[in-house]
């Protein structure tokens, strides 16, 4: 009965509307008084007694202030109750905002995809007939730094089976000068199959103390143990490992080294060159994989030395994944799995040529990604054969 009533004053309200400015007008007076009527209802829950009825406490109505809110319709100015003690805080129109939810979240998508200021502020104008400053934009998505703060220091787990770290170099702006810096991304597993992005930092310089900090950035939030840490032939890396997870074992990714070592072949060769290199990693065990690299040595020594050189540095942190069951193995010899989610990452970041610093590149890569999240926050497939092998691998480590 009482919905039928509404519609009767609708009609007839609407009945006496002749023009679509008309209709408009009007559109903007029932959504101002809609916002009042609820912020008053607000004010009442507050206060606990209703206008006109004798106070409670010494807490009274004080009269109202007036606030512009910002819609897709434009600006609609609105006047907003107070109280005397000022611990009215509306749910309806909170302090200190003035946009509707539409907009703002509008605004945070769009940062997301990767768009400028500039050209969130002309789409925003477009569809919502709302004219932002750039600044305003910047100042807008950097409400997010506070949750992006607590993301970044969220506590972990105490123990991971598998860690990634792999980096994507961009653009930053930094005393006056444009610099190339590296966000690395830390990707791990844990102990029950889950995967998750880790954490998220910028660095101007690849090398032992950078990462060192990156890792004793994981054990103050809780990290103890890392069985496989998984990466490209990063310079430092190794150090910082023996510094902080001393335990962990290294391996370095093998399709990094097969371009590396690619990298100066003559086409006329690295299909032949492929084949020696393929007989290593595809080796049952170290004995076979040292033998197919006597092989690949004596074939190619004297004309791709630089190759041959890189395989014996690092020898040990290339081959550890053969000592390790064939579920392991899959896991941890590549750094494929992080690679992937970067790739997806820099589709999302890529109109943003340079950042005007370090936290609007944290900021846009978080926002990315959130936006695919569902692509690497899961649980691994076919864990339990991964675990039992582990376990019987590291029965002393896994708790």
């Amino acid at each position: 009965m009482k919905d039928q009533k509404i519609d009767e004053l609708l009609e007839s309200i609407l009945n006496q509307v002749d023009d679509k400015e008309s209709l408009l007008d009007l559109q903007d007076k029932l959504f101002k008084r809609g916002v009042e009527t609820l912020l008053k209802s607000e004010l009442k829950a507050h206060l606990g007694y209703e206008e006109g009825d004798k106070p409670i406490s010494k807490n009274t109505r004080n009269g109202h202030s007036q606030k512009t809110l910002k819609t897709n319709k434009g600006d609609v100015l609105i006047k907003v109750p107070r109280d005397r003690d000022s611990s009215f805080n509306p749910v309806t129109v909170p302090k200190h905002e003035t946009m509707t939810e539409t907009i703002y979240d509008a605004i945070i998508l769009l940062y997301a995809k990767g768009m400028s200021n500039s050209d969130i502020v002309d789409f925003i104008e477009q569809t919502y007939g709302v004219k932002y400053s750039t600044s305003q934009v910047s100042i807008i998505t950097n409400t997010l730094m506070e949750d992006i703060e607590q993301w970044q220091s969220r506590p972990l787990q105490d123990q991971y089976a598998m860690v990634w770290i792999d980096g994507i170099h961009y653009k930053i702006r930094q005393d006056g000068k444009v610099i190339s810096k590296a966000a690395m991304i830390v990707l791990g597993v844990d102990m029950q199959g889950m995967q998750d992005i880790l954490s998220i930092d910028v660095v101007e310089n690849e090398s032992a103390s950078a990462w060192m900090g990156m890792l004793k950035d994981l054990t103050m939030r809780g990290v103890e143990d890392i069985l496989f840490l998984c990466s490209d032939n990063l310079t430092g890396l190794d150090k910082a490992i023996e510094a902080i997870f001393p335990k962990s074992i290294r391996q370095v990714c093998i399709v990094h080294q097969i371009r590396n070592s690619l990298k100066f072949v003559s086409s006329k060769d690295k299909q032949k060159v492929m084949q020696d290199i393929r007989a290593i990693y595809q080796a049952d065990n170290q004995e076979q994989a040292r033998k197919a690299f006597q092989t690949f040595k004596e074939n190619w020594q004297g004309k791709y030395d630089k190759a041959i050189k890189s395989w014996e540095e690092n020898w040990d942190n290339l081959t550890a994944f053969l000592e390790y069951p064939p579920a392991i193995r899959k896991l941890i010899y590549t750094t494929n799995i992080i690679e992937s989610f970067n790739s997806v990452l820099r589709k999302y970041t890529r109109n943003k040529k340079v950042f005007p610093n370090d936290q609007s590149a944290v900021k846009s890569i978080y926002l990315a990604a959130q936006q695919i999240r569902v692509k690497w926050q899961r649980s691994r497939a076919g864990w339990n054969q991964v675990y039992n092998q582990l376990y019987i691998c590291f029965e002393d480590r896994i708790k």
